[in-house]
């Protein structure tokens, strides 16, 4: 008799049902998104345990339709339910990029408990990750237990910077000017910190598509001037004067002539140069 709870889910990947979860298999079109908890064990006779989860801060999230780096779990929670949980065993083929991905984890939660930690690189062709356990799996089978928290479809939930479309991106910077605008209005100068850097860091990304000095490039460049003096003001505010500074410095290395025209910047850049 076939066990019903078994199912080969792609070539390579074996699935066991744990916990059925509840309702129809959700559609998942481009951009839904699976939050979920893992435990990932070596397929090596003793189910060496990898990594958990739920050791760390949050479940892991999976936007679809993004050309994830280990496509065994795009397969693996296409085929799952909210509030199900499955066990899949992955060939050594379909584990390949687990490695990279648990390295990237584990350096975050690193630096999130310590910020001085230190993170090795890989360089120069070198396969060393950091961590003897995951140097070691090359090759091998993994297993993958997975817990499906909820399934969240487009238009259900904000959208992650790096999945937006470059029209979106723009339109996202207008707004965080906007609002980090307000935020200073109301001298929430550490709110109105957080939406000009973070503008500042998607017109970064743009940028690195475009041709230094490129007309496109010049644009991003230019995008960049007022926010970079509303940054500046706010770390004058904050009394952190050395990043003003600096960043009074970039917009007129960038734009010296309109620069004179701006008395309030040209007043702000020497009464810093005095300190």
């Amino acid at each position: 008799m076939i066990d019903p709870t078994v199912h080969i889910v792609g070539e390579g990947i074996h699935k066991d049902i744990q916990y059925p979860g509840k309702g129809p298999l959700p559609t998942f079109k481009k951009d839904t998104k699976a939050i979920f908890h893992f435990r990932t064990y070596v397929n090596d006779g003793h189910r060496t345990l990898l990594d958990d989860s739920r050791s760390w801060d949050e479940p892991f999230e999976l936007v679809l339709g993004h050309e994830f780096q280990l496509t065994a779990w795009e397969q693996a929670v296409r085929s799952m339910r909210p509030g199900e949980r499955a066990i899949f065993t992955c060939s050594a083929e379909k584990s390949i990029g687990y490695t990279k991905l648990s390295k990237t984890l584990r350096d975050i939660q690193k630096q999130k408990k310590d910020k001085d930690a230190v993170i090795r690189k890989s360089c120069c062709g070198s396969q060393t990750t950091g961590y003897d356990d995951l140097d070691k799996i090359t090759g091998k089978q993994l297993i993958f237990e997975i817990d499906m928290l909820s399934i969240q479809q487009p238009g259900e939930y904000k959208k992650e910077v790096w999945t937006m479309s470059e029209k979106e991106r723009y339109n996202l910077v207008s707004d965080l000017r906007q609002q980090g605008n307000q935020f200073f209005k109301q001298r929430n100068f550490e709110s109105a910190e957080k939406c000009y850097a973070k503008a500042l860091g998607i017109l970064e990304q743009l940028g690195l598509k475009e041709q230094p000095n490129s007309e496109e490039w010049n644009a991003i460049e230019d995008l960049k001037i007022p926010l970079l003096l509303n940054y500046s003001q706010v770390k004058i505010n904050q009394e952190e004067y050395l990043d003003a500074i600096k960043h009074l410095n970039t917009v007129l290395k960038r734009d010296p002539v309109n620069a004179k025209d701006e008395p309030f910047l040209m007043e702000d850049h020497g009464m810093l140069m005095r300190l």
